[in-house]
């Protein structure tokens, strides 16, 4: 267990760069879209991934924990976002891969069977896994192994500790083990999830620029189209739809009033979800956008700015909003302290003295949504979507059964990082510019440290 934390903190310490870097426009710029790992590569990279934390995150959260046995069941609710799915997480991120015609052969007996129940022993040298068949028989394996320690679920749990008995006293809520097996991340997958938020970045790049946009023609649909025909250029997944919204100068609000109705942005300047604005000189473009890859999904919020005729570059009072912005990122970023929770971080986040300039600022973070595998027997897809669990903020992202803010941070672990602020600007009204930078950090020894740091400084995107 020693051995890998030590490997984890020294691989996520090379990710890590200096402060002074990370001021630095993306060294890398371009490079990883240029290489998309090829679908069936993935399918071996993410069982690998799987492997490795089932054989060395398990053991070290079980005994974190104090746990001796851990029982799962197939029929435990949905604790899980989306509901709908009727998917328990713990389960299905637990259930042994069965990637018949793709990485290995059937592992069960009975072609079509999934077991009903998965157990997990630490003998103290090692995990066992076993299958059992029934309730009975997990009887029968509790009173052979003798467990200190049993961590079930407490949804429907009548069955089980009948079965349990005398040993149901031993019985402790599986809830934090299985949140903990969900949120920690080993030291490859975070390295390549460096690569994920890359190309990422990569992508909104080639979007927010004369590439993907002509100025006075492109339109927010046309764009949001763009992004996902070139998702689908690069075989790349994606668990929503990407959001353009644009915000735009009163002065210019009337200008084209004739074409883009002012109801598109009755928001403060900004248009809505559902409007299709052409996008005009002088505006500032926003997305909100994420791509699913090797079972690791992005959170992205990035800006670009269009030039003015006449403009060579971006006003020097919007740069340093972009500036201010990211001193705020980084100011939030510092509050995250182990052991803390997400209301206490948020409580803290809160004190932060803002900048002159700042009309209002908050911090919201979740966990990245995320799977390990997806496929079972014969390709049959037994996982429809991906699990988000762990440490979240109250603020902006609606809380439910496997993230809460009540949960501690802790390390090695991910989260999709997007505090908002919005900046008093020159000509940009009341409500100024809000320009919130979402992405992806990673919490270790080091603190909160950003994968691959979106529009560090006052780097906007340009359109010319």
């Amino acid at each position: 267990m020693t051995r890998f934390w030590l490997v984890a903190v020294t691989v996520i310490s090379m990710l890590v760069t200096s402060s002074d870097l990370l001021a630095q426009r993306r060294p890398n710029a371009g490079q990883d879209i240029q290489k998309v790992i090829p679908m069936r590569e993935r399918v071996q990279i993410m069982q690998h991934f799987w492997d490795w934390k089932k054989g060395n995150v398990l053991p070290a959260i079980m005994r974190e924990q104090g746990v001796d046995m851990w029982i799962v069941r197939s029929d435990e609710q949905p604790e899980y976002r989306q509901t709908s799915y009727k998917e328990g997480p713990f389960y299905t991120s637990l259930l042994p891969a069965n990637h018949e015609g793709m990485v290995l052969a059937s592992q069960y007996e009975e072609g079509s069977r999934i077991p009903e129940f998965l157990l997990f022993f630490d003998t103290g040298v090692e995990i066992e896994y076993v299958q059992p068949r029934d309730y009975a028989h997990i009887g029968e394996l509790v009173r052979a192994r003798d467990p200190r320690t049993i961590a079930i679920s407490e949804t429907n749990n009548e069955p089980m500790l009948k079965v349990l008995g005398e040993y149901a006293s031993r019985a402790v809520n599986s809830w934090v083990l299985g949140v903990r097996w969900l949120e920690t991340m080993g030291p490859e997958q975070i390295s390549v999830y460096r690569y994920v938020q890359g190309v990422a970045n990569d992508l909104i790049a080639e979007g927010f620029s004369n590439k993907a946009i002509i100025p006075d023609v492109t339109t927010v649909e046309d764009l949001n189209w763009w992004f996902r025909h070139r998702m689908l250029d690069l075989h790349i997944e994606k668990e929503n739809h990407p959001t353009i919204g644009i915000q735009r100068k009163p002065a210019n609000i009337e200008k084209y009033a004739a074409e883009d109705s002012p109801e598109f942005f009755r928001n403060g300047g900004r248009s809505d979800n559902g409007m299709n604005p052409t996008i005009r000189r002088g505006d500032i473009v926003s997305l909100d956008s994420d791509i699913m890859l090797l079972g690791m999904v992005t959170d992205s919020h990035q800006h670009a700015y269009v030039l003015e005729e006449g403009e060579t570059d971006v006003p020097e009072e919007l740069k340093e909003a972009l500036r201010i912005v990211n001193r705020m990122q980084d100011r939030f970023a510092a509050e995250f302290q182990y052991g803390r929770t997400g209301i206490e971080i948020e409580r803290a986040a809160a004190q932060i003295l803002r900048e002159e300039g700042v009309i209002d600022s908050n911090l919201g973070f979740h966990p990245p949504p995320m799977f390990l595998r997806r496929f079972t027997i014969n390709g049959l897809m037994f996982s429809r979507g991906t699990w988000v669990s762990g440490l979240g903020s109250g603020s902006g992202y609606k809380l439910h059964k496997v993230v809460s803010n009540e949960h501690t941070l802790n390390y090695n672990t991910l989260y999709a990082f997007e505090p908002h602020t919005r900046v008093a600007v020159a000509g940009w009204g009341e409500r100024g510019v809000e320009l919130g930078i979402g992405q992806i950090a990673v919490f270790t020894e080091d603190g909160l440290k950003y994968l691959d740091r979106a529009q560090p400084d006052d780097q906007w995107h340009i359109i010319r």
